[in-house]
């Protein structure tokens, strides 16, 4: 098959044209991700880290990741065999063909529990296959509880769910486990914010943890005319990847994913994400037939997409009758053939490796103790591919991606973002990142008992900017940080001017700067956050605020609901601020929202497809295991 491609300049333009659009709407608030727990926030125009960046090796422009899930999982047997032996007699061919590549077999098999040592092991592992987890009982949902316990204990089973498949494939001679999986993830809701901050981080009883996940989806939606018509619609005319999301007979509305990013990304500043792509061979199930051909060409354009865009293809399948194991081998055959050394793939482990040594300069997300380490991933200087910054109390360095060289090049960092790199708890010390030049470069603001002061990338460098933020606000000191707590500033575009603007909200303080492009610097608008304490209270908690544009007219607008209160402001004008009032009252009435943040952690919510959706313990018995709000209802004062 011969590859067709558009002209270098007509997708050069497209793409500059949807980067202008972006950055009208929303540059000002480019880092506000940074700042939050929310694992979906990507979409197509994000800053991208590209296979070239991460690699290692010259001339490589994709990477794929073979998948296969439920190696042990217990709700198979005995209608299916979900042994070692079972797997290793499915795989054998792929194993064969890709050593015919060189000379290894690189497969993550997602394991739910193995005898540690059983005879076949050894082979996947010399075979260059490693074993990663997907909870101990195959868990799904994985909130649920366990027999005659109430939904109060789900969270304690999850996570001894969690930890006892990571001790598992932690006591397999010779493997490290780096990635888990959520059982479901494919084509149901199993996935939600809660796990990421509530299970993930935990670490097994010697102190060893997991340092990726790959739960949740991308696909490539029909209307990226930057990518020719064949790719994007089928033999049939239909659109080839959308029919996959928006046609899953089990799941009405399915929220677990991201649109048009085939990239590795940072989920809370401490979790690699190698996103699944779609379709998954249960998606093919769904759409065709088991064990369709036209799964298996789908893919074929999957891996043309993910060349193109110099991504991560990551191919979710099972051995259960979904999909030929001779129609994975018909895939590799057909990346192998068509792309040849442009294309690699790669286990979950050596991903990762690979990320932390080519990406990180050899510095890790999570800190030897599993904490955050302060690197943080973001485009400093506005060219849409992501740069590093790695700040603890070993170094202070920038890493800086030059697309044309394809290569990095270090310069040093202002400020310390945390306090230690191997501490048993490092001390975040508040550094807030913004945008305070008209070319979009970054900015990094800081204000506790150690520093102060406000840096800009200008000309290749940081540079100290004369310009500050107030010195007091409401009678008291304006800091980032104090004693460890959040005082609640935060960076974002409130007029659209693509400027970052400044908020102030905490138990004594709450003010809104606005920047003033002839001054050049903030200043106080006649408007501020509803009330006090609804950002962070005076211990520096989450109180459940979140900025979501509701209505579609490129300001964000308010949505809060904790343990007190929920309510829903729109913003009106940079005069007004949020003074429309939509929504307002307090658990338990009859139409609340659900908790954002519920007795002080994060509850589950996250805002997907013109919506407000909830995934916790208390959601698994719904239609799809979620509650979805549509942003209609929120906008609606009648409710």
């Amino acid at each position: 098959m011969r590859v067709q491609r558009f002209p270098t300049i007509l997708l050069i333009v497209v793409c500059l044209i949807c980067q202008a659009i972006r950055a009208e709407e929303q540059v000002g608030s480019r880092f506000a991700y940074l700042d939050e727990l929310n694992p979906y926030y990507p979409h197509g125009s994000f800053p991208k880290l590209t296979t070239p960046m991460w690699i290692g090796e010259e001339g490589v422009d994709a990477v794929i990741l073979l998948s296969i899930d439920d190696m042990g999982g217990p709700s198979f047997r005995p209608r299916f065999d979900v042994s070692p032996e079972a797997f290793s007699r499915f795989l054998e061919p792929m194993v064969e063909r890709l050593k015919k590549i060189d000379g290894r077999a690189p497969l993550a098999i997602m394991t739910c529990q193995t005898p540690p040592k059983n005879s076949t092991l050894p082979r996947f592992l010399k075979d260059g296959l490693s074993l990663d987890c997907h909870t101990f009982t195959h868990r799904f949902p994985f909130f649920r509880s366990n027999e005659g316990h109430g939904p109060d204990k789900a969270l304690k089973f999850a996570r001894l769910d969690y930890l006892a498949c990571m001790e598992n494939l932690f006591g397999v001679p010779g493997n490290r486990p780096v990635a888990h999986r959520m059982p479901g993830c494919d084509a149901q809701n199993s996935v939600s914010p809660r796990f990421y901050t509530e299970v993930f981080p935990l670490r097994t009883s010697d102190g060893r943890f997991l340092t990726c996940d790959t739960s949740i989806c991308t696909w490539f939606p029909s209307s990226d005319t930057s990518l020719p018509r064949e790719w994007r619609y089928d033999a049939d005319g239909r659109p080839r990847f959308d029919k996959f999301v928006d046609n899953i007979p089990q799941t009405r509305h399915f929220v677990n994913s991201i649109e048009n990013f085939p990239y590795p990304y940072v989920i809370n500043n401490t979790i690699w994400e190698f996103p699944v792509t779609i379709p998954c061979d249960s998606h093919g199930v769904h759409q065709h037939r088991p064990q369709s051909d036209k799964t298996a060409d789908d893919w074929k354009r999957a891996v043309d997409i993910c060349v193109e865009k110099q991504g991560l293809m990551n191919v979710l399948f099972h051995t259960i009758g979904y999909i030929k194991n001779s129609q994975v081998v018909d895939v590799i055959d057909y990346a192998d053939r068509t792309y040849g050394r442009r294309v690699k793939f790669l286990n979950c482990r050596e991903i990762y490796d690979r990320l932390t040594k080519n990406a990180l300069g050899g510095v890790p997300l999570r800190s030897k103790s599993g904490d955050d380490n302060g690197v943080r991933l973001l485009d400093v200087n506005a060219d849409g591919f992501l740069d590093v910054v790695i700040s603890n109390s070993k170094q202070q360095t920038t890493r800086l991606w030059s697309p044309r060289e394809k290569r990095w090049r270090e310069i040093s960092f202002p400020v310390q973002v945390v306090t230690a790199e191997d501490t048993d708890i490092p001390l975040n010390l508040g550094a807030r990142f913004l945008i305070a030049g008209p070319n979009g470069e970054a900015a990094v603001a800081v204000a506790n008992k150690r520093q102060r002061g406000l840096w800009s990338f200008e000309k290749g460098e940081w540079q100290k900017l004369k310009t500050s933020f107030p010195e007091r606000v409401d009678g008291q000191p304006l800091l980032t940080i104090a004693d460890g707590k959040d005082r609640g500033v935060r960076f974002r575009d409130l007029n659209s001017d693509g400027l970052s603007d400044l908020i102030v909200n905490n138990d004594s303080q709450n003010a809104v700067f606005l920047w003033d492009k002839q001054k050049s610097n903030w200043q106080r608008a006649s408007f501020a956050l509803p009330a006090r304490a609804c950002l962070v209270d005076k211990n520096g908690a989450d109180q459940g605020l979140r900025f979501v544009d509701l209505d579609d007219d490129s300001h964000d607008d308010l949505v809060l609901s904790n343990d007190r209160e929920y309510w829903v402001r729109l913003f009106q004008s940079a005069s007004e601020g949020w003074s429309k009032r939509t929504r307002n009252g307090k658990p338990g009435d009859p139409e609340f929202l659900p908790k954002i943040v519920r007795q002080g952690k994060l509850n589950g919510v996250w805002f997907h497809s013109d919506a407000m959706v909830l995934q916790n313990e208390y959601t698994i018995k719904n239609k799809d295991y979620i509650i979805r709000i549509p942003f209609a209802d929120l906008l609606d004062a009648g409710k």
